[in-house]
């Protein structure tokens, strides 16, 4: 006979049933929770290096600005933002850092290979048992060196002349291959630049300030750089001479005070002037552009002088000085006349600077007899015999006068013998 089982059996049957059943709900809800709270960090940044046991980020470079961000595999974590990310090993390169968002930023100031362990954590929640879900990985991330910049120069230029040939070298701080070109302002008309090496270059034919600006830029790469300079051009440094140089040959004479002024145009700034070579006739100096004094001994004297203006043009001239000693009358006496016969004689001189212009200061000729001023002669007819006392004057081109006092003599006309 079959036994029916009791009402209260019944009940009690049931009750255990329903509780299995709920536990089973629980903890599946349990477990549920706890696996997806589950931590971890993907690939998807720094991607998995097979055989090093570490992740290799992309490589940096020193001076440039830096930034990843770490992230969870997709599915996994508590929920955007309650993911907290520190390194916790080794050292990321100088001058990244890491934000509790898991953003590896900043810019690098070292080169090299660093090694170092992220970590990432969950909160200690009921929902999100960060305490057993802590997450760490070693990343790799290599700094390479900055490269060199492009800069150019020179910081300065030289100035230049007009009708003289002109360089300036344009500088870079990298040896690459860069194409040159003026982006502003001008050169000076006869003057280029060379796009290949930089060289400006050419002859100036107008004078003034000219403001450029130089352009250049590496021809394997988007480095670039410009530079603001500016060339000053001015007319070529001259000398004139003054007199008595104005042929370049100056006569003077022994103890005749010599001046003489020389100016110079042209270049810029302050005029400092030179004997270069040769030298001047003793007693005669060159200070400043001019030349005084007395020669005291007589020669031909030649020299150089130079002039330099204050940005370092230079002029010549050569020149020569030929002195010749003082003016003397050297005829020393006058040869007879006689009435009625023609008479010619001529008064002589030496050294001193021609022309010689003669006068008769003191005296008087005879009848008959004339004194000619330009060359220093007597002719004529005299017609009175006697004695002439005559002081006759002679003066050359340096104003120096020579004096000599001389007679005539003018004898009868001679009456023939018996």
């Amino acid at each position: 006979m079959q036994l029916l089982p009791s009402r209260a059996g019944m009940g009690r049957r049931r009750l255990t049933a329903l509780f299995g059943v709920v536990a089973v709900v629980a903890l599946a809800f349990m477990v549920g929770a706890i696996s997806g709270a589950r931590a971890g960090i993907g690939d998807d940044v720094c991607p998995d290096a097979h055989g090093e046991d570490t992740n290799t980020c992309p490589p940096g470079q020193v001076g440039v600005p830096y930034s990843i961000t770490f992230k969870l595999p997709e599915g996994q974590g508590c929920g955007p933002g309650q993911d907290s990310w520190s390194v916790v090993g080794g050292a990321a390169p100088t001058g990244l850092s890491m934000s509790s968002d898991g953003t590896l930023s900043g810019t690098p100031t070292q080169a090299g290979v660093f090694v170092f362990d992220i970590q990432m954590s969950l909160p200690d929640t009921p929902s999100c048992n960060g305490t057993r879900d802590t997450t760490q990985r070693r990343m790799t991330l290599t700094i390479n060196p900055a490269i060199p910049r492009l800069v150019l120069g020179p910081e300065s230029t030289a100035p230049a002349t007009t009708g003289a040939v002109y360089s300036l070298q344009m500088t870079a701080s990298i040896p690459d291959a860069k194409t040159f070109s003026i982006s502003g302002g001008a050169l000076p008309a006869g003057l280029a630049i060379d796009a290949a090496t930089g060289l400006v270059a050419g002859t100036p034919t107008t004078a003034g300030t000219y403001a450029f600006t130089v352009y250049a830029k590496a021809n394997g790469d988007a480095r670039s750089d410009t530079k603001s300079l500016q060339i000053v051009v001015r007319d070529p440094l001259t000398i004139t001479t003054g007199a008595p140089f104005e042929s370049g040959r100056a006569l003077g004479e022994v103890r005749v005070p010599l001046g003489s002024t020389w100016t110079s145009s042209g270049g810029s700034g302050t005029y400092t002037w030179a004997l270069t070579t040769g030298t001047l006739p003793p007693g005669v100096l060159f200070t400043n552009g001019s030349l005084s004094g007395a020669p005291r001994t007589a020669g031909t004297y030649p020299f150089a002088v130079s002039v330099t203006d204050s940005e370092g043009r230079t002029a010549n001239v050569a020149a020569r000085i030929s002195v010749a000693s003082a003016l003397t009358v050297t005829t020393a006496a006058l040869r007879p006349a006689r009435v009625g016969k023609a008479y010619a004689t001529r008064l002589r001189t030496s050294a001193g600077v021609k022309p010689i212009a003669w006068k008769i200061r003191a005296g008087k000729l005879p009848g008959g007899v004339r004194f000619d001023r330009v060359v220093g002669s007597l002719t004529g007819v005299p017609k009175k015999a006697g004695r002439y006392r005559l002081s006759f004057e002679a003066r050359d081109s340096q104003r120096v006068v020579a004096r000599r006092t001389l007679t005539l003599t003018v004898n009868e006309v001679a009456r023939p013998r018996r």
